[in-house]
């Protein structure tokens, strides 16, 4: 976690970074459920004053349903369950890290960067994915997170 002085709280656009860099464009979707399999956590950051604005690195692999284009690995939402189940598997086995994952298998354009999203504040994205890195520790990477993009796996990165 790195805190930041500062006198403005850019994080607002990162809603946007997200939902543009993994290539959606509007807020339709069912809204998050719980599974056995899966976080949708409800953790809450300790209050940071007016003047100084804290800032989460976090990585992601986001596997969608429906939206993806015909020639994708999943179709339907079962089958990205599946398949997001076989990644978080292969990553928790230490045979591949998330990074290799995130940049072979992710459906979002971060990919590319091995999954790593743009710095972020607290309350600037998915309350699902917020919630959940801000529990995390540096390094620790979540079970899975079912939102109206799809489902996740998140890795906080270090500051």
């Amino acid at each position: 976690m790195t805190r930041i002085l500062s006198m403005t709280v850019a994080g607002s656009c990162l809603a946007s970074l997200l939902v543009l860099s993994c290539g959606f464009s509007d807020d339709t979707g069912a809204d998050a459920s719980p599974d056995p399999d899966m976080i949708v956590a409800g953790t809450s950051l300790d209050p940071v004053s007016a003047t100084e604005t804290e800032f989460f690195r976090a990585a992601h692999i986001l596997i969608t349903w429906n939206t993806a284009p015909q020639d994708s690995m999943s179709g339907d939402e079962g089958n990205a369950l599946r398949i997001m189940r076989d990644i978080r598997d292969e990553i928790l086995s230490g045979r591949v890290t998330f990074e290799e994952m995130a940049f072979n298998y992710s459906h979002c354009t971060s990919a590319a960067d091995s999954g790593r999203l743009p710095d972020f504040t607290s309350g600037a994205i998915t309350e699902e994915l917020d919630s959940t890195i801000s529990a995390l520790e540096p390094g620790d990477m979540s079970g899975i997170i079912r939102t109206r993009f799809g489902y996740h796996l998140v890795k906080r990165l270090g500051g």
